[in-house]
């Protein structure tokens, strides 16, 4: 499998999350993670997003089912996201990703690119919720707060 990655910046600058999205179109996440040909990155920040590049994949292996060779290759060129949205996943390769330290996303609601780094910004900009917690490496040193509000009642 042939790799073509045009970066804008090798990886996301400080405060940032870099994100990927599986997409045939550059608009919506709308593909297969394993099948995917094309990957959009962002790096995403409480601050605001920037496009960060696109990782491309060539080869006829990528329409086969059941190839688990394929995803090696993918998951190495996309190390240094922080998530991966796609339209579906299979579990062998949600799995590496996870030991990879890459959250697997599988996009339903928002399948708009800019809706869901509007969302993930959002996530960002707040009380940072725990699965996001944990890719970043941050704590939510008001979190014991809010249990404290809610036992005033």
């Amino acid at each position: 499998m042939k790799v073509i990655a045009k970066l804008a910046v090798e990886s996301p600058r400080q405060g940032a999350i870099r994100v990927a999205f599986a997409t045939k179109d550059g608009v919506s996440v709308n593909d297969h993670f394993g099948w995917a040909r094309d990957f959009l990155l962002y790096d995403v920040s409480a601050d605001g997003t920037s496009k960060a590049g696109k990782i491309t994949f060539d080869g006829g292996e990528l329409d086969e089912r059941g190839n688990d060779d394929k995803l090696s290759g993918k998951i190495d060129a996309l190390a240094g996201c922080h998530i991966v949205y796609s339209e579906a996943i299979g579990g062998s390769a949600a799995a590496r990703l996870t030991n990879r330290k890459i959250l697997p996303m599988v996009a339903r609601d928002e399948r708009s690119i800019t809706g869901i780094l509007d969302m993930v910004k959002t996530a960002l900009s707040g009380p940072t919720p725990p699965w996001l917690r944990k890719i970043t490496q941050t704590s939510d040193p008001s979190r014991f707060d809010r249990f404290d509000e809610e036992d005033g009642d």
